[in-house]
């Protein structure tokens, strides 16, 4: 019997994040040509960290990705205390994970993540992706293929994939029309603090002293009006410590571009006055300090458009509520890999693409759903999460990390899930 023949595509990713390098991994273990255009150069390390749950950590595994040398960690607990008095309000531990969900749930330094997956991307077999740094993109066709760089060349390709981030300028390639962000009144202060540093004071010691890695956040309500939180988790196999002082948004803090704009320090210590001396002496000293606004895009009519497609916070920006915005972004590249494997033709470009539609927005928009609108009315949730999605969802009672919730996004197994829809057509 004859083989079939197999088409290696030529494909064109803009960005060079976690959603763009995951793509990139993916297509070309399909078998693709890759080229990354990124417009940056990554000379800055960003002082952030991040939590990946088992459905996108069992994706890392499957890439091949070194947890350990990335300085993972398990997320083991969640604690919440009261920010003005330190008193342990909940505890909550999630034991078992990886039996349960067949992987773990880590946290790790961004920068260490995207230094992972850039070192995966750099040793893949010929053809390596090229990831080509300082290359703005300016215009996207999705009908020809075609892109358009902020020098003015332009590069035909057979499938384009946008994966330029929240404040992508490309959506309305897609989608025809401005999708704009909401934004919260609330933003975000995040900084790194050595642990050494953290461990050598009692008054903060106390909170992570023969503590699993997690959680520890201590929030403060204000009646009537947005109140304040600091989250702190460990990452950088648990050096540094993570901390997020979420606040009420300033006037000069609105309309921010971007995740890491400069803040200062003192607007740190004002927006922690509240706290107790203990949980202010996490913020004490701070260093490069940045700020970001609290923003989400409602769920798009699409991802798909002719030759492109849109992935990661480009397709769907969320609210970290469930700190699943990494995950999905490599969800979209697990179906990207099944999806794009072994084309006869690049005539069946558009086709392939229709059934990554058909696949990731029903799950895609519920999760957006859950992670933008979990603070309101529960029932009001529900019957949006509805209207996108028919499957088994959280009731209403449930919480953020109630079994209910990593039922729904732990359990989901993207790869099984787009071979099942691609042999249905």
């Amino acid at each position: 019997m004859k083989s079939q023949r197999v088409v290696q595509l030529q494909v064109g990713i803009v960005g060079c994040g976690i959603a763009g390098l995951t793509a990139a991994i993916a297509l070309s273990r399909a078998g693709h040509a890759v080229d990354i255009f990124e417009r940056s150069r990554f000379n800055n390390e960003t002082g952030a960290a991040i939590v990946i749950g088992p459905n996108g950590s069992r994706l890392l595994s499957n890439w091949g990705f070194d947890v350990e040398a990335a300085g993972g960690l398990d997320y083991c607990q969640m604690r919440r205390i009261k920010a003005d008095t330190i008193q342990l309000d909940s505890e909550t531990k999630f034991d078992n994970i990886k039996e349960q969900y067949g992987d773990r749930w880590l946290l790790l330094h961004r920068a260490d993540l995207h230094t992972g997956l850039k070192n995966l991307v750099e040793k893949l077999p010929v053809p390596t992706p090229n990831i080509r740094l300082g290359s703005a993109v300016s215009d996207v066709d999705p009908d020809s293929g075609t892109i358009t760089l902020a020098t003015g060349a332009i590069v035909a390709k057979d499938l384009v994939v946008i994966a330029d981030g929240s404040h992508s300028q490309l959506i309305v390639k897609i989608t025809g029309t401005e999708e704009p962000v909401v934004r919260l009144p609330m933003s975000m202060y995040r900084f790194l603090q050595p642990i050494d540093k953290i461990m050598a004071r009692p008054e903060t010691a106390q909170f992570y002293k023969d503590q699993a890695p997690g959680f520890s956040t201590f929030y403060k309500a204000q009646v009537g009006r947005p109140g304040h939180l600091l989250n702190t988790y460990p990452c950088r196999g648990g050096s540094l410590i993570y901390c997020a002082l979420l606040h009420p948004t300033k006037d000069k803090e609105r309309e921010l571009e971007g995740w890491s704009t400069p803040a200062d320090y003192q607007d740190v210590v004002a927006d922690a006055q509240g706290f107790h001396p203990a949980v202010q002496a996490i913020c004490e000293g701070a260093t490069d300090v940045r700020v970001y606004n609290q923003m989400y895009r409602n769920p798009l009519p699409t991802f798909v458009k002719g030759k492109a497609v849109l992935v990661g916070d480009a397709g769907h920006l969320m609210l970290p509520t469930h700190g699943q915005g990494a995950s999905m972004a490599m969800e979209d590249a697990a179906a990207l890999e099944v999806l794009f494997s072994r084309l006869s033709t690049a005539g069946e470009v558009q086709s392939r693409l229709n059934i990554f539609n058909d696949l990731r927005l029903p799950r895609v928009r519920a999760g957006q759903t859950m992670s933008n609108k979990m603070m309101g009315p529960p029932d009001k949730l529900i019957a949006e999460v509805r209207k996108y999605y028919d499957g088994e969802i959280p009731g209403p009672t449930a919480k953020t990390f109630d079994p209910e919730y990593n039922k729904f996004w732990f359990t989901y197994d993207v790869f099984a899930e787009a071979t099942q829809k691609l042999q249905a057509q």
